[in-house]
């Protein structure tokens, strides 16, 4: 059962473009995926008040969709759009339920089943590759220095305080995570969670800082029981979420049971989409 409790009405300005030095904090990196615009409050703001989406509705169940791209079934995603992303040979087909989603083949690379690189030497990578491409050995001639490490030409870090960003070293780096040197994660939604995306399911994650879902929560059986705190209250005119059919006002929420057991809290904290975090403290 959803227990749908109304905490508060915001109504927002339009600005395109925040100022924030510290960015979000908030888990919105799928919103990248489907081409969303972030609309802000205020320029200083370091989380949007909502995005402004493609509408699904304008896409049929017999089609996919991929970065604005939309893909009939039988169609093939070019390898160099996903590769990076360690998916190949995406086929856009007609699932179980008549409707259509994207099936790839999930790449395993050499480093992540055991082959090492010679002593001494490291793996090279590129963005656009999901293995390595490559090793280097010494002399190095280019490093980059992040905090207290030192990275060689060709090897990849993950930035503690820049979230969700994936880097290379590469010579000109001058310390910056800005292209051509990093560049933000992707979650590739679209592939893994085309159904979940265009019925309006709610992304899960373990934690807020998480970059992106571990698992999609979708609407409950018609038998579910909505029970609204806001029901007889004046709606917010504002942005919201949509959860399927339901529309929650910013600041509602809800929590659920999981299948495991567990407890799952979901709100709509920055529309269109709800955020769940998943709690494993049993009861």
């Amino acid at each position: 059962m959803w227990l749908l409790i109304s905490l508060c009405y915001i109504f927002s300005s339009t600005y395109v473009q925040g100022d924030c030095v510290e960015g979000c904090k908030q888990p919105t990196l799928f919103y990248n995926d489907l081409n969303c615009k972030p609309i802000f409050d205020s320029p200083g703001d370091c989380c949007p008040s909502h995005y402004n989406c493609p509408d699904t509705k304008e896409i049929n169940d017999k089609k996919c969709r991929f970065h604005g791209k939309i893909y009939n079934i039988g169609d093939s995603l070019d390898d160099n759009e996903i590769y990076g992303n360690c998916k190949a040979d995406c086929l856009c087909t007609e699932g179980y339920d008549g409707r259509a989603e994207f099936v790839c083949a999930t790449l395993d690379c050499p480093e992540w089943l055991g082959y090492q690189a010679n002593p001494g030497c490291y793996f090279t990578y590129e963005f656009d590759k999901c293995c390595s491409v490559g090793e280097t050995c010494p002399p190095f001639n280019v490093t980059c220095k992040v905090s207290d490490k030192t990275f060689y030409e060709g090897e990849k870090f993950f930035p503690y305080d820049a979230k969700c960003t994936k880097c290379i070293c590469r010579k000109g780096f001058k310390g910056k995570y800005e292209e051509p040197f990093c560049q933000k994660e992707a979650c590739v939604v679209e592939i893994n969670h085309q159904k979940d995306v265009k019925s309006f399911c709610a992304p899960s994650y373990l934690r807020l800082e998480d970059c992106c879902p571990y698992k999609w929560i979708c609407p409950a059986v018609a038998s579910d029981k909505v029970i609204s705190a806001f029901k007889d209250a004046i709606k917010s005119s504002g942005p919201k979420c949509r959860f399927g059919q339901e529309e929650l006002n910013i600041g509602d929420t809800f929590n659920r049971t999981s299948d495991n057991g567990g407890k799952v809290s979901c709100e709509c904290r920055i529309p269109p989409y709800l955020t769940c975090i998943q709690n494993y403290e049993y009861e």
